[in-house]
């Protein structure tokens, strides 16, 4: 079993959002931006997504580099459980790293969010 955790300051995501708005796209895929910006303060939710992507860039040392951000996605299911996507660069790194399961976990207070990203080997 792998474990990756990231934490984040909320206020610190909000600032870069604010002084760099094309950080959104470049950062967030549209189905995200359009998850969160639906909610009254979008900024916890785009922080723990945020946190969930380095989470797993810690995961493993195949994570690291050459993936991309938008080669990750978080996605809330009909359940409200977040479910973690990986797509292009990532999932070519899961196949590589023999990993066949993610679980995710992610929770935010006012000031900040945390996402835990735990993978089995297959």
């Amino acid at each position: 079993m792998l474990i990756g955790i990231d934490i984040i300051d909320i206020a610190r995501l909000k600032n870069v959002i604010n002084r760099t708005p094309r950080f959104l796209q470049r950062v967030f895929t549209q189905q995200e931006i359009e998850y969160c910006m639906g909610k009254k303060d979008p900024y916890p939710s785009l922080a723990v997504r945020f946190a969930a992507r380095e989470a797993l860039r810690k995961l493993d040392k195949v994570f690291i580099k050459g993936i991309r951000f938008h080669d990750t996605e978080v996605v809330v299911d009909s359940e409200g459980k977040p479910q973690l996507i990986l797509h292009e660069g990532a999932k070519s790194k899961a196949q590589e790293a023999k990993i066949d399961e993610f679980s995710i976990s992610l929770a935010h207070s006012q000031e900040q969010a945390i996402a835990v990203v735990i993978a089995n080997k297959g």
